[in-house]
């Protein structure tokens, strides 16, 4: 679908149940990515859940759901999403997981980098958001190299397992974008 030299950006399949069960089943991975509390699932479901999506697709008009891998051999890195997607003023939320063996070696970089251009080109986005942790160097480092600008801070808006912790807020204006 989406690729660069190294990375590919594909909808999910039945079949990748076990990778994405893997992903989101690490409740401390959770912590960091998401704002629901964490409920244990069975592989099982994750697959049910994948299957409905083939034969009932979610909306794709406010969210888009992708799964990375590596180009050469297809090693599932974990996965990227737009959400939030606001057709009408065309903006929209990004935000990425990776399986703690993919981090650390650029493959974040080129996952923002991809969803970044089916924002821009594909969805005919004018700017993407993200938000991570403040205490997330490693995101925050990437949302810069693929440019972002630091827009704020909101103090105390997230649970991180220990208590409430700062969230940072990025954005990407189309006009700033570099392919």
């Amino acid at each position: 679908m989406f690729a660069t030299d190294r990375v590919r950006l594909r909808p999910p399949t039945p079949d990748d149940a076990p990778n994405m069960f893997r992903l989101h089943g690490d409740p401390e991975l959770h912590l960091i990515t998401d704002n629901e509390p964490f409920l244990p699932h069975h592989v099982g479901q994750v697959r049910a859940r994948l299957e409905k999506q083939v034969t009932e697709p979610p909306d794709g008009q406010t969210m888009v759901s992708l799964l990375a891998e590596t180009a050469a051999d297809g090693t599932f890195l974990g996965g990227g999403v737009l959400w939030g997607i606001d057709a009408f003023n065309r903006y929209a939320h990004l935000g990425i997981s990776l399986l703690p063996e993919a981090r650390g070696q650029g493959y974040g970089t080129e996952v923002i980098q991809l969803l970044c251009r089916y924002g821009f080109r594909n969805r005919n986005l004018r700017r993407l958001e993200l938000e991570t942790l403040a205490s997330n160097t490693a995101m925050r480092r990437t949302a810069e190299t693929c440019g972002f600008m630091h827009e704020g801070t909101q103090r105390e808006r997230e649970y991180d397992g220990d208590g409430f912790a700062d969230i940072v807020i990025y954005g990407l204006l189309r006009r700033d974008w570099t392919l």
